[in-house]
């Protein structure tokens, strides 16, 4: 048995919880095109699990569009993994071991603890997040994180607060998700940096609304951890006046759930999508064509685009796993949803002057800068 596929028999039994049933006809190898560059993309386009990568769908695939010429020739597998976290897994083993992918971009919201990050380092090719994960491990080198980290969110977030209130009178409120866990992690850590002891407050989806309301009415501020659908019809209830902060992985959807609330919210994202602020031509072309084909874009939707994007010019001396590694953690690539910038011991390459803090006006279309 190839080493790779009996590493990741190991981690698929320690982290899938129900892993499927095994097939008794075995499954050839896909022939490889050396004129190919194969990339697998994991995104929940099904299940409840939230945010959903349509956005990222629809980014990818107008990059793969785009570029339908060029060597090498980029050929795009999206996999739902329907917001299942033993599918995930399962699926990034496929790719890596089965499809002999030659690089994986994850868009789904992951528990990056050690057996993920040990099927990330067994998988032996570039794995691109797309969502906030930690500062990845570095060894093997083969995990780069595309988004913001929750410590570079939580700092951003509180910083931004800090200029329009007392953090110690605030409040975070977390409904314990796998978005919400790391996000009310690194803001508790960073009060606490800030000598704040955090006003915690953690809800499920049937009690948001009665714990919400007994918020006092004077508090000037409301973080909201994770992936905001839980707090949708209690943020609307919150007290006119308190500013909300929603989160990085927040749909515009959703924000326009708020409705009159919406006025109240805030949420951290690229500043390239904000409108008015295109920042040079690639960046305009990409909303202009996002923006005709699926709506505005959102910062996920950067992202996956600049997955591909990385991946491609990574891929240009040739598609061998660790000459692109290698590329991807020496080079610097302007992007879309920002410039990136890796090393051989920084895994996570977004640039924290391109966090901006976005808020809905008017026709609640495309967001502006608060």
């Amino acid at each position: 048995m190839h080493r790779r596929t009996l590493a990741f028999v190991v981690v698929i039994a320690i982290a899938a919880c129900n892993p499927a049933n095994p097939s008794t006809t075995p499954t050839p190898a896909p022939t490889r095109d050396p004129a190919s560059l194969n990339v697998s993309a994991l995104l929940d386009l099904s299940g409840s699990r939230a945010p959903s990568g349509g956005p990222q769908r629809d980014a990818l695939q107008l990059w793969a569009d785009q570029h339908t010429t060029g060597s090498p020739r980029l050929r795009l597998r999206i996999v739902d993994v329907a917001g299942s976290p033993s599918k995930t897994v399962l699926e990034l083993r496929r790719a890596a071991v089965e499809d002999r992918a030659d690089a994986i971009v994850v868009g789904v919201p992951v528990d990056y603890d050690q057996p993920f990050a040990a099927a990330v380092q067994l998988a032996q090719v570039p794995v691109l997040f797309t969502l906030p994960i930690p500062e990845p491990a570095t060894a093997g080198g083969w995990a780069f994180a595309l988004a913001p980290t929750p410590a570079q969110l939580a700092r951003a977030t509180l910083d931004h607060a800090a200029a329009q209130a007392v953090l110690s009178s605030t409040v975070v409120v977390s409904d314990e998700s796998v978005t919400a866990i790391p996000e009310r992690a690194a803001l508790v850590a960073d009060l606490a940096r800030r000598g704040v002891a955090a006003n915690l407050i953690k809800v499920t989806g049937s009690d948001a609304g009665p714990r919400l309301r007994a918020i006092p009415p004077l508090t000037p501020i409301v973080f909201f951890a994770g992936t905001p659908k839980t707090y949708i019809d209690a943020a609307r209830q919150t007290t006119t006046g308190a500013s909300l902060y929603l989160s990085y992985l927040s749909d515009l959807g959703d924000l326009a759930d708020l409705r009159e609330a919406a006025a109240q919210t805030t949420w951290p994202g690229s500043r390239w999508i904000a409108a008015g602020t295109s920042g040079n031509q690639a960046r305009a072309a990409f909303v202009q064509s996002y923006t005709d084909r699926a709506g505005p874009p959102t910062s996920l939707a950067e992202t996956a685009y600049d997955a591909l994007f990385l991946l491609a010019t990574a891929a240009e001396g040739g598609i061998e796993p660790v000459r692109m590694r290698d590329r991807l953690q020496t080079a610097t690539f302007p992007g879309i949803a920002t410039t990136y910038s890796f090393s051989m011991s920084r895994r996570a390459g977004f640039a924290a002057e391109d966090l901006a803090f976005l808020s809905f006006t008017g026709t609640r279309t495309a967001p502006v800068i608060r």
